[in-house]
Formats: structure tokens, sequence, C-alpha cells
């Protein structure tokens, strides 16, 4: 399935590759409402980080079709505008896609400026067991840095005939408006829409997983969340979207007390979720 998408990389034998809260809460004969200006930060921190590395990839993915040593891809701010945001170069078993030093706005409405940078192993990105490494440099989105490593390991085909990939996600985002994300996460990558059409404007991805959100505020203050997304609830992204279409998270903090957000069921391109607590709930919208 994977392999028409890339028909044309394949056959022409380029090597491909893969291109979000909390508060306190105590006994459950009590039921503390959290600080909305909290809870939204960390919503929006972890979206913020989620988001951004999964482009990454899907970034990726779009960059290994471009074919020839060298070419543009159209990561664009329209589907019909000309100009790119991006030069990709081929290079032995790697891959440069090089927004430039001046911000480029993208498809997704985000802009980007520096380098995302694919290293690969074990043959063609559609060959199960390939395994993809991704890093940075210089790498911004709306003027937040990227940094660290996403490794994915491409697993095949599941039972529903879907390409899925192991990723793991040991990262850093400093925030243009002060503090830091990062991230320390392991994620299953399930290409649900899309894999088998020439079109990039219809793909979209399930995201499941666990890890832990460690946030540093502009003011220095530090704590870290578990983050769990269900394979029951997954998150669903899709491409020239700039945020989560729906899916539900699962926060725990250190005093056990757990917090979500929802999505929604029913994926939508918009910029709303639910924040709920034991007790009480909000509408957020999302960065």
């Amino acid at each position: 399935m994977f392999k028409n998408k890339l028909t044309l990389i394949l056959g022409t034998g380029i090597l491909t590759l893969g291109a979000f809260i909390f508060a306190t809460s105590c006994h459950k004969t009590k039921t503390v409402t959290p600080s909305n200006s909290e809870d939204t930060g960390y919503a929006s921190d972890h979206m913020l980080a989620e988001k951004s590395y999964s482009d990454a990839q899907t970034i990726s993915d779009q960059a290994a079709t471009v074919s020839g040593g060298t070419g543009t891809m159209g990561y664009r701010t329209t589907g019909t505008t000309l100009g790119p945001c991006a030069t990709v170069t081929h290079s032995g078993d790697s891959i440069v896609i090089d927004f430039g030093t001046t911000d480029c706005t993208c498809l997704d409405g985000r802009t980007r400026r520096g380098k995302i940078i694919v290293t690969y192993t074990g043959g063609h990105y559609a060959d199960s067991g390939s395994v993809h490494t991704i890093t940075f440099s210089g790498y911004y989105v709306d003027d937040n840095a990227v940094t660290g490593t996403k490794t994915v390991t491409n697993m095949g085909h599941n039972s529903a005939g879907q390409l899925w990939f192991n990723v793991t996600i040991n990262g850093t985002i400093t925030k243009a408006t002060g503090g830091t994300i990062t991230a320390n996460w392991t994620r299953v990558r399930t290409w649900i829409t899309g894999d088998t059409t020439s079109r990039w404007s219809d793909d979209s991805y399930s995201i499941s997983g666990t890890g832990t959100l460690n946030r540093t505020t502009a003011a220095g203050v530090t704590s870290t969340v578990n983050v769990s997304i269900s394979t029951a609830t997954p998150l669903i992204v899709a491409y020239g979207c700039r945020w989560i279409e729906a899916g539900t998270i699962t926060y725990t903090l250190s005093t056990g007390a757990t917090r979500s957000i929802d999505f929604g069921s029913t994926p939508v391109c918009n910029d709303v979720a639910t924040l709920t607590w034991p007790g009480g709930s909000t509408t957020i919208t999302l960065p």
C-alpha cells in the first residue's frame, strides 16, 4: 500500500523514509478545581510538542518522494501555490529538508525555517524493519526551536493492512515566549488513510503511546507529568491541518491525580478541545 505512494521513488532507486494539562486533585470525596492558566499551559505545551514532532515525520515522508538528487517540495501555503517552502537534497543514506533561514508559511499555516535531517538504514522506507532517524539543525516552527531525535522503525502492515511504525522521541522545544518542553515518548504511528493514492492531501495517521512531559515555564517553574494516549482513542493527525483532529490524552500527576483532554471522536480540523477534571471541564483553544 505504502509502496503505491512511493512508486516513482522506489522505481528510480531512491531510498525513502518517513517524513500535548494537568492540575491538582485529592480524594474522591473532594474535588479541587484546577487553575485554568496552568491547565491550558500544559495542554498547549504538550500539543505543540506532539504536533511538531509528528509533522517532522510527515514532512520527511513527502520529501522522500522528490525525484532526483536535489529538488523542491510542495509543503506550501496552499495546494496550488507554486512557490516551494523547502529544498530537498538526497545524498547517500540521508535526506536534508532545508526551509532556509527566513520563515516560510507552509500548508498547515505554520511558519518554518532551518533543516530537518533524516538518515536511514535497512533499505527502503517501505521495507519492514527499516530504521530512520530524524534530527534538526536550526529548525523553528512558529519561532519555537525544535531539537532532539526521533527514531522511526517500519513494522510493516498490521492485521487491517495498514502500515505502522514504532517511534521514540527524545527532544526539547524552546518556546519563543520563554520556557521549554522536553518530550521523552514512545509512540505507535499508523497510516490510516491516503497510503494508496498519489496525493498527500488525503493522508492521515493515528498516534498512541506513553511517556513523560517535562516543562519549564518562562518564570522558571518546573514540573513533570506522565502522558498516555490509548489505542482505543488515539490521536488523529492529518496532512495540512495545524491541530490534532480527534482522540483523547490522559495525564497523571506526581500525586496520582489524573486529567484528560478530548479532541472529539470524529476528526475535524479546528482549534477546540475539552479539558476535564473530576467535577468539571472547560473548553480550551489549541495553539
